[in-house]
């Protein structure tokens, strides 16, 4: 479980870095301004669409936020985006060695009358 103090800690901690006051930062988000004094009295973790949106003013990763990782930036540019059209159904299956992912085509089960 992740630990609402640490998140809070953290977020004070890169908005101080970054020169922006955490009154403005709830404010933009949408967010109530007892946030952030909720949670650094360990009682609520925000939702993980509220961490989102915080992450993405902050302009850190969320995992930043949560305590996985020690390095702040958000990993861009290293995604695979997997592209499956409506009429391809994922497998599940990965190729052993090349890792690239196999799609069938969906088949279409027969209509009872």
């Amino acid at each position: 479980m992740y630990s609402s103090i640490l998140i809070a800690e953290r977020i004070k901690h890169i908005s101080k870095m970054k020169n922006i006051l955490i009154k403005d930062m709830l404010v933009d988000c949408n967010l109530s301004k007892n946030t952030l004094s909720s949670m650094q009295s360990g009682g609520s973790t925000p939702k993980s669409e509220n961490l989102a949106k915080i992450a993405d003013y902050l302009d850190c990763s969320v995992d930043y936020l949560l305590g996985r990782t020690d390095i702040p930036e958000v990993n861009k540019g290293n995604e695979k985006v997997i592209n499956i059209t409506p009429k391809e159904e994922f497998t599940g299956e990965v190729a052993a060695f090349g890792g690239d992912f196999k799609s069938k085509p969906k088949k279409n089960k027969p209509q009872l009358t």
